[in-house]
């Protein structure tokens, strides 16, 4: 199991890290944000707006409360946990609003569960560790 944590999270990196050049430096000549998917531009910018942005201000203010409540993550994989689910928790939301039912956003959640599950097993490991 700890491999497969190994593993998952190293491509997890690996991919996120390609995401972050092609956003910083690449955005203007690659309208399509994910090259693999079959969204059109419109189905692009309203799964950005209905999922990546409330999850990303959701994990914004969770962390914000953790702040002020005085709690720590009891593990470097705590925040990837906490992504992981506010992503989930958005991708739920917007299917139940408008997001269309298509392949590919229904591949990214399913990706979203897996990293949320290999996360907090992880995690679960890890604060075995430390305690």
């Amino acid at each position: 199991m700890n491999r497969l944590i190994k593993y998952s999270l190293i491509c997890v990196a690996l991919w996120a890290s390609v995401r972050i050049i092609i956003l910083l430096f690449f955005y203007d000549q690659l309208p399509i944000s994910f090259l693999a998917s079959e969204f059109s531009q419109d189905q692009m910018e309203e799964y950005r707006a209905r999922v990546l942005l409330p999850a990303f201000f959701l994990t914004l203010n969770y962390f914000i409360y953790r702040f002020f409540a005085g709690k720590n993550p009891t593990s470097p994989l705590w925040p990837i946990y906490v992504i992981s689910v506010s992503l989930i928790i958005s991708h739920i939301i917007g299917f139940i609003t408008f997001l269309p039912l298509t392949q590919d956003s229904i591949i990214m959640f399913l990706i979203c569960c897996c990293i949320c599950f290999v996360a907090k097993t992880g995690h679960n490991n890890r604060k075995n560790e430390i305690f």
